[in-house]
C-alpha cells in the first residue's frame, strides 16, 4: 500500500501558526465476510486546515481546526448471514460503502499560573454514508452512522495549593458532554424502494434508535507529601444514566458513579 502525506505550515508571527495537511492511510479490517473471505483494507483520506495561537506569553493556547475524512471501505458487522438470516456474529463483517466525516474542533489550554490551569474543548462531526450502490440491502446515502454524536465537549479545571497547611493538595473537576446519536441499525434500501433493516421486508420502517445527549462530571483530589502520594477520584458524581452503542447489536449503559483511590510511594 502507498500512503502519501503532505503538510504546509505558515507562521506569520511568532505566536501563530497556520497549517494545512493531506494524509492518505489504510486500516486492516478484522473478521471475514459472510462467505469466510478476508476483508479488503479501508482506504482513508484526510484533509485538514487549522490555526494554532498562543496568548499571554504562552499561558493561553487556542487551537482551531476543520477536517474532512473519507473512508472508501467502511467495515461493520454484517446485517445478514449467507443464508439471509439476521446475523449476530460480530466476526462476520461487510464493507458497506463510502463514509465521509466533516467536522471542526476548537480547544483552549490555559496555564495561568503555576497553581491553576484549565482545558476546554468542543468538537462537531457529521459522519454519514456518501456513496453506496443503491441496490436492495445497501446503505442509504446521506444517513448519519450509528454511534457517532455530532457534538462533543469537555472542560477541566485544576488547582494546586503551594502555601499554608494545604501545600501539596491538588483539586480538579471535569465535565464531559456527548451529544445525540443513534443506536440500532442503519436503514437499508428495501424491495419497495423504502427503508428497511432486512432485504426481504416489504414494509418501510425506521431501524434507528435515537439516544439523547448526556453529561458526566468527575471530581478528583490528590496530595503529595515527600515520597508518598494519594489520589482519589469520584467519576459520574451525579450518577447520570445513558447508553453507549458499540455496534449494531450492542447497547450498554455508561458506568455509574464510581470511587477510586491510588496510593503510591517513590523509593
Amino acid at each position: 500500500a502507498f500512503s502519501p502525506k503532505l503538510a504546509l505550515i505558515y507562521q506569520p508571527i511568532a505566536t501563530t501558526s497556520i497549517y494545512s495537511s493531506y494524509t492518505n492511510n489504510f486500516s486492516t479490517n478484522t473478521g471475514t465476510d459472510i462467505y469466510g473471505n478476508n476483508l479488503k483494507p479501508s482506504i482513508i483520506d484526510q484533509y485538514e486546515i487549522g490555526v494554532k495561537n498562543e496568548f499571554m506569553d504562552g499561558k493561553l493556547a487556542v487551537n482551531v481546526s476543520a477536517y474532512k475524512i473519507i473512508n472508501s471501505n467502511f467495515a461493520q458487522t454484517a446485517l445478514l448471514d449467507k443464508n439471509g438470516n439476521a446475523n449476530t456474529n460480530s466476526s462476520l463483517r461487510e464493507l458497506s460503502g463510502e463514509t465521509t466525516s466533516d467536522g471542526f474542533e476548537i480547544d483552549f489550554n490555559g496555564n495561568l499560573s503555576k497553581n491553576f490551569y484549565f482545558l476546554l474543548g468542543y468538537g462537531h462531526n457529521f459522519m454519514r454514508y456518501t456513496n453506496t450502490t443503491g441496490l436492495v440491502g445497501s446503505q442509504v446515502e446521506g444517513e448519519q452512522l450509528i454511534r457517532n454524536p455530532r457534538n462533543t465537549a469537555n472542560g477541566s479545571v485544576f488547582y494546586t495549593f503551594d502555601k499554608t497547611k494545604l501545600k501539596g493538595l491538588k483539586l480538579g473537576i471535569s465535565a464531559f458532554y456527548t451529544g445525540e446519536r443513534f443506536a440500532g441499525n442503519n436503514n437499508v434500501v428495501g424491495l419497495n424502494g423504502g427503508l428497511n433493516n432486512t432485504t426481504t421486508a416489504l414494509s418501510s420502517y425506521n431501524a434507528l434508535i435515537p439516544l439523547s445527549g448526556f453529561t458526566t462530571t468527575d471530581i478528583s483530589a490528590g496530595y503529595t507529601f515527600h515520597k508518598i502520594s494519594i489520589l482519589a477520584k469520584v467519576s459520574n458524581i451525579f450518577n447520570t444514566l445513558n447508553y453507549i452503542a458499540h455496534d449494531r447489536y450492542s447497547i450498554n449503559p455508561i458506568a455509574p458513579r464510581q470511587f477510586a483511590t491510588t496510593l503510591s510511594y517513590k523509593f
